[in-house]
């Protein structure tokens, strides 16, 4: 499925009547050639991207819209961290392990916001930006990157850039293996992130509290530390909400976008990618709101507490929190996914659009064959078209 191309140009007309070869009105009209010449052009025109183009755009477009989008994933960090039992050493006390509750500090996501920016400023909003970057760029290059080429080998399109007509089961497929590879990808730095975005001063803090100065001290401390498989803590869970919301975003996106363009005649363009995506970041969010908040306690949690599987987090949050629990920082969960699936895939259709139509050569870098030129060697589409227009020039 090609929903970020432009539509396929249909093959040059070709007729095999002689009246048509034999038009000296049209022959003669200089206007004749220069059409032909365009259609030419026309047929030269690219609509697909490479799959290393198809690689680059899908990493540089979600990359670009963290950096609107990353204050309010900080903002939503920090709320579902509050309430949480975390367990620290007391001191005075040979070092004894006690419970305490993480404090209750923000009242809503607009509190969150308005404390965080007074206390700590934009630089406060925009922590955890640094991996934040790197992770949309290493999830995206394959849960954007490859979703076309495997719904299209499930079910192949009938020319390039054809908006695709697969079933909602197999963009679920198709969006399920991609957020699978893309979580995979991108778990070490989703951790690095969500701690470098609980971390805080004084009585804002909430959840265990790290000390990493940024990334690379995050990494390098974690690894020398706890060891390099903490990076992969809470796969399990990252794994399932990215397959689950792949699958809820990119079916709900390209249904949307595809149907629109089929039965609605609708235009490829930036309106059309507004509200189809963000129609799916709503989708996305009821889906993957309740295995966020369990990855983003699995994500904090202190190496010195006790070890819970995924099922014992979910259980414990359940008896002590309730079910509501599991849907702390919804609204600005939509309001991080929202804009941020708003502009990804606006970025990724701009930047897919550029591309192909930058690659089309214009009219006046076409000119016809003449009977000298008969000689070439190519045995392409274009080379049969220009052959014809070559042969009416020759009746002249």
């Amino acid at each position: 499925m090609n929903t970020f191309t432009t539509k396929s140009t249909p093959l040059l007309g070709r007729s095999n009547s002689s009246d048509n070869l034999h038009d000296s009105a049209d022959a003669k009209s200089p206007s004749s050639t220069l059409t032909s010449s365009q259609d030419l052009a026309h047929n030269h025109q690219k609509v697909e991207l490479t799959q290393l183009e198809n690689f680059a755009v899908s990493a540089l477009a979600p990359s670009m819209a963290v950096l609107f989008t990353n204050p309010f994933d900080t903002v939503k960090v920090r709320l579902q961290l509050q309430g949480e039992f975390v367990k620290t050493r007391e001191p005075g006390r040979n070092g004894k392990e006690i419970v305490r509750v993480s404090e209750k500090v923000y009242k809503s996501s607009l509190d969150c916001l308005q404390k965080t920016f007074r206390h700590e400023g934009i630089r406060g909003l925009q922590k955890g930006l640094f991996p934040a970057i790197l992770k949309e760029s290493s999830k995206n290059i394959f849960r954007l990157g490859l979703y076309d080429p495997i719904l299209n080998y499930m079910h192949p399109l009938s020319y390039p850039g054809e908006a695709s007509t697969a079933p909602a089961w197999k963009r679920m497929i198709a969006g399920a293996t991609c957020g699978a590879m893309g979580a995979i990808s991108a778990n070490p730095f989703e951790l690095i992130k969500t701690r470098l975005q609980s971390h805080s001063s004084g009585g804002l803090a909430v959840g265990n509290q790290y000390a990493y100065t940024g990334t690379f001290s995050a990494l390098r401390t974690i690894i020398t530390t706890d060891g390099a498989m903490t990076l992969y803590r809470g796969s399990m869970i990252s794994i399932a909400r990215s397959m689950l919301g792949s699958a809820a975003n990119l079916t709900t996106y390209s249904l949307i976008k595809d149907h629109a363009r089929n039965n609605w005649g609708a235009e490829d363009g930036i309106m059309l990618d507004m509200t189809s995506s963000l129609v799916s970041a709503f989708v996305s969010v009821v889906v993957m709101n309740p295995m966020d908040v369990v990855r983003i306690r699995l994500y904090n949690r202190s190496s010195q507490s006790t070890s819970q599987t995924t099922l014992q987090s979910i259980r414990h949050i359940l008896t002590t929190e309730g079910p509501l629990a599991f849907y702390k920082g919804f609204s600005t969960h939509f309001m991080r996914i929202g804009p941020h699936f708003t502009l990804t895939f606006v970025f990724l259709g701009m930047l897919k659009r550029h591309l192909i139509e930058g690659s089309s050569p214009s009219p006046q870098d076409v000119r016809p064959l003449h009977p000298k030129d008969d000689n070439s060697t190519s045995t392409t589409t274009p080379s049969i078209a220009s052959t014809v227009i070559a042969r009416r020039e020759e009746q002249l």
